[in-house]
């Protein structure tokens, strides 16, 4: 490959990242299906042949936005997880730890994939079926800490996935001090109760 085709493909990668920064934000900032191509286009100072060039469909672009931010979540709580190797009961308490963290000015609108289902209701269409399977994915996570740790039903599990989509859901309604502030002390609470029940 010549240096030229190394150039011309880093420069369609930046364009592409530039175009999925900008829709992103303006995604999860004013709902997903109220944001069409013409603005985006706009915001990101491209014409509409530059954006279709990179994304087919306005659904494609929707699709690499929550796989993006999938991306960024999952590494953001693989990280927090990762320092507790060994003890799941810690393991539990630092995925809501990386949860609350998420909880910041930035995230005034909740949760992107919650937002997503409320938005796509339709079960077959890819970015309700993506949203879905990230829920999936995070309650398979806590439910194989829960096992480990010892509370062997999905009572635990179940409970703090309802917390957790809750305190989430609050955000944009009753802003970080509300009931999300109370996330941490609630699932603590839940933990601690389910281990001590499974030790009797």
């Amino acid at each position: 490959m010549s240096i030229g085709q190394v150039n011309d493909m880093a420069a369609r990668a930046s364009v592409r990242q530039h175009i999925l920064d900008v829709a992103s934000e303006l995604f999860y900032r004013e709902g997903i299906r109220s944001i069409g191509v013409d603005t985006i286009v706009e915001k990101a100072g491209i014409s509409k042949a530059t954006l279709y060039r990179h994304f087919t469909t306005k659904d494609e672009l929707v699709v690499a936005y929550l796989e993006a931010q999938d991306h960024i979540n999952w590494q953001h709580f693989d990280e927090a997880i990762a320092e507790h190797a060994g003890s799941p009961k810690e393991q539990m308490l630092a995925l809501i730890d990386a949860t609350v963290e998420l909880l910041e000015p930035g995230y005034h609108r909740g949760c992107h994939f919650l937002n997503a289902l409320a938005e796509f209701s339709e079960e077959d269409h890819p970015v309700h079926l993506l949203a879905v399977e990230y829920n999936r994915a995070i309650r398979m996570r806590l439910s194989r800490l829960c096992q480990q740790a010892g509370a062997s039903d999905e009572n635990l599990t179940d409970q703090l996935m309802l917390v957790i989509n809750g305190a989430l859901s609050s955000v944009p309604i009753y802003g970080f001090m509300g009931p999300a502030a109370q996330l941490k002390t609630i699932a603590a609470h839940l933990i601690d109760f389910y281990l001590e029940k499974a030790k009797a």
